[in-house]
């Protein structure tokens, strides 16, 4: 009876040992990071005309840049958007400012990072987190001021200012519109 009451709290014994090491690498599975290859291209609409004004300057949070050394950003070696820039480019209604892709693994709202997009006429980042879906925020401002008319009433230059959040799936194409500048966003799972 001794014997048999011992080799029962010993199998359950292991059975606890066994469940606790599952659900740990079950924890580290669902915790590894997800990498994926970003790409972006940002165009001015050329023929257009919009009211909206660039917001005062903010400080953004850490940002990375595409072409950092860094292990949270590392530069993508192949471009799956080259079609769509050279239509863009060989347009007269518009003008890429920017094109550029790299790798990068997306992380919760709360550890997300964001990606600094700099050229010369276009300042802003690229922020993507997850959560039950993948999510990218744009934030870009083109430097290039725009005369106001005469008769406005704000006076000035303005600078064309794109901010938007929204739910992405990966592996599709994704347009962010503005009157005066716009963005392509393609997301793939690496």
């Amino acid at each position: 009876m001794l014997k048999l009451r011992y080799q029962s709290t010993s199998f359950f014994l292991l059975l606890k040992t066994l469940s606790f090491v599952g659900l740990m690498a079950l924890s580290q599975a669902t915790s590894a990071e997800q990498w994926y290859h970003v790409e972006l291209i940002v165009f001015e609409q050329l023929d257009s005309v919009s009211d909206e004004l660039a917001p005062i300057a903010r400080v953004p949070n850490t940002t990375y840049t595409p072409n950092s050394t860094d292990d949270m950003i590392q530069p993508a070696a192949n471009s799956t958007l080259l079609d769509s820039a050279a239509k863009l480019r060989n347009s007269r209604r518009y003008q890429v400012h920017y094109h550029q892709s790299w790798k990068q693994p997306v992380k919760t709202k709360a550890n997300a990072k964001s990606i600094a997009i700099n050229s010369n006429l276009v300042d802003g980042r690229v922020r993507l987190h997850k959560g039950t879906y993948l999510y990218a925020t744009i934030d870009l401002q083109l430097d290039r001021a725009l005369r106001q008319d005469d008769w406005s009433d704000t006076g000035g230059e303005r600078k064309p200012y794109l901010k938007e959040t929204r739910r992405v799936r990966s592996g599709k194409l994704h347009f962010f519109d503005h009157p005066n500048i716009g963005a392509l966003l393609k997301l793939t799972p690496i």
